[in-house]
This record gives structure tokens, C-alpha cells and sequence, in this order.
């Protein structure tokens, strides 16, 4: 037997390695690399969602209370957080929820604070602007949507800050 000659058995398996790394990086790494996707576009627009409604609420705890008692203050807001949503890609997204409304003392010696939209006359103690929506998945909602009732993850970003205007 020379060093050049090799077993029958060894000359049979010649490429399995390269057929089992292509069922692995099908069957496996692209499904993983979908999803690693999805998930970082997730992330990014709950980043950019958290960030609208932070500014909206940011305005509101310094908004005068002149504007915040007439509902300008409230329809800013608003604004601030559908600009803040404009770079995003809405075919993707659901429905928008978007509330905001002002924590009151009342009475003014009550231990607990109640939640009213900011149109009441009396001053507000904390601010919060919220913001629900969905986004859809387009791996797994054309598959589960019919069956399962799933067609994307929700987004929920919210903001809560003392009222510091006058």
C-alpha cells in the first residue's frame, strides 16, 4: 500500500462536508439572519418611537399653561411625535394610538394623583404622552396570520415628566 492511495471509504465522502454546510446555512443561518433583521428593525423603531414621544412630553412639562389649558400644547404634541414617526417605514406599521394627558392633584391636599386630559383649568403636577402601535412581521404573519391571529409585534413607548411651566 503506497501513501498515495486512500481507503474506498474515504473516496465516497468526498464533498459531504460542503453538502452539509449547505443544508446548515438554509435550513439554519438565513432563517437566523431573517430574524436577527427583523429584530434589529424592531428595536430601531422602538428607539425612534421612544424618542418622539419623549420630546412631545419634554415640550409639554414647559409648555405654558395658557397653551396646555386651550389643547394647543396637547395638538403640538401630537405633531412632534407624528414627525418624529415620519422617517419610518409605514407600510410596516399598524395603527398609531397616540395619548397624552396630565396627572392632577385634586383636591389640592389629595395623597394620590388622577389622570385628566390637560384642558382642566387646574394646574398639572406630571405630564405623560404615550404611543401604541404594530409592527408587522413579513416573515411569519403570512404564515400564522390566517391560523394564529399573529401579524406583528406591538411598540409601546411612553413618557412621564413634571410639569415645570407656568
Amino acid at each position: 500500500m503506497t501513501y498515495l492511495s486512500r481507503p474506498i471509504a474515504w473516496q465516497r465522502q468526498r464533498g459531504a462536508v460542503a453538502v452539509e454546510a449547505a443544508v446548515i446555512t438554509t435550513f439554519i443561518l438565513l432563517p437566523l439572519f431573517a430574524f436577527i433583521l427583523f429584530f434589529g428593525k424592531y428595536f430601531w423603531y422602538y428607539t425612534v418611537a421612544q424618542k418622539a414621544v419623549h420630546d412631545a412630553t419634554l415640550y409639554l412639562a414647559s409648555a405654558p399653561l395658557a397653551d396646555l389649558r386651550s389643547n394647543n400644547a396637547t395638538a403640538l404634541s401630537e405633531e412632534i411625535i407624528g414627525s418624529g414617526l415620519s422617517d419610518m417605514d409605514q407600510t410596516t406599521l399598524g395603527t398609531k394610538g397616540v395619548s397624552i394627558g396630565c396627572f392632577y392633584r385634586i383636591p389640592a391636599n389629595a395623597p394620590f394623583l388622577s389622570l385628566f386630559p390637560c384642558s382642566t383649568n387646574a394646574t398639572p403636577v406630571v405630564v405623560r404622552a404615550s404611543l401604541s402601535m404594530r409592527m408587522t412581521d413579513p416573515f411569519l404573519s403570512p404564515i400564522t396570520g390566517p391560523t394564529v391571529g399573529y401579524d406583528g409585534l406591538d411598540i409601546l413607548a411612553g413618557a412621564t415628566m413634571r410639569y415645570v411651566g407656568r
